[in-house]
């Protein structure tokens, strides 16, 4: 698995004319899927076994962290329909580049052994939905790889080496979080986070009592918001993504059926929630 941090390409962050910058997104790709491939490699694997399918198959999951906190930088709101179409834009960018580097690497060092071009490519398989030159490429060429992307968590990436941006596409949880950090001598210390998007606004425009639209915590979105980002992303996808629910504590069976099904309706390979209770203590909690 690899993480993109998306907020790397947000240019002119919190400005009126805050863009994205898919060229450079798109530049950075290959070096992501060159590197994911050669891990497979390098990989030490327990068991013959593994190594057997690992190298078969060559299966990466190439991902992007950070969603949200590109959308704040934006002036995007999440729930948002335009915040979804910029989202489905920078995807299809890591999408494309990503099949694009993996057909290069086939004529460079070959095709996975496992890569059959009527097998990816006959529909309704993920490969038959890309774009035209992309599959006469794949039939001419092969890939390296049988699955490209996956969208994971990211936690321990995102804030340990990324600024501590928003996780995956997960919402922001929350602009400020104290968590237990274990030093070096093994001993655990509370520690204050910034959201990254937050701090910079404050540098910006010093300290405010309402923040701009964009600025929307996960707690803050409906449901069926969190629903519609993992909705329209997961065509994209050729693996997994990554997304959690938070329900309300007085959020019923019947309820959660009802987004279940619309989850269903929507297309999506799978969605957890999770919703408050007293009993655990909440993973989405600042």
């Amino acid at each position: 698995l690899g993480s993109i941090d998306l907020t790397r390409f947000v240019r002119r962050p919190l400005e009126a004319g805050a863009a994205f910058d898919h060229a450079a997104l798109a530049g950075m790709v290959p070096d992501a899927v060159r590197m994911l491939d050669n891990v497979i490699d390098l990989t030490p694997w327990p068991l013959p076994a593994q190594r057997a399918e690992a190298r078969a198959t060559r299966r990466i999951g190439l991902g992007v962290t950070g969603l949200a906190d590109t959308l704040i930088l934006l002036g995007l709101h999440y729930g948002s329909p335009a915040a979804r179409h910029a989202a489905a834009a920078i995807m299809k960018t890591v999408r494309d580049a990503a099949f694009d580097a993996s057909i290069g690497l086939a004529r460079e060092r070959g095709p996975c052994p496992a890569f059959d071009s009527q097998h990816h490519l006959r529909p309704p398989g993920y490969a038959s939905r890309l774009p035209a030159s992309l599959r006469e490429r794949i039939a001419r060429d092969g890939l390296r790889h049988s699955h490209l992307l996956s969208i994971a968590p990211a936690g321990s990436i995102s804030l340990a080496m990324c600024n501590g941006v928003s996780t995956g596409i997960e919402p922001v949880t929350d602009w400020r979080q104290r968590r237990p950090v274990r030093e070096p001598d093994g001993r655990s210390r509370v520690r204050t986070f910034e959201d990254p998007a937050w701090r910079l606004l404050r540098r910006k425009h010093g300290a405010r009592d309402a923040l701009p639209p964009a600025f929307v915590t996960g707690r803050q979105l409906r449901p069926v918001e969190h629903l519609a980002m993992l909705a329209t992303l997961a065509p994209l996808v050729d693996g997994s993504i990554s997304k959690t629910i938070p329900l309300a504590p007085a959020t019923t069976a019947a309820e959660v059926a009802r987004l279940l099904a619309r989850a269903w309706r929507l297309g999506v390979k799978g969605v957890a929630v999770y919703r408050d209770n007293p009993v655990i203590p909440s993973p989405m909690k600042p």
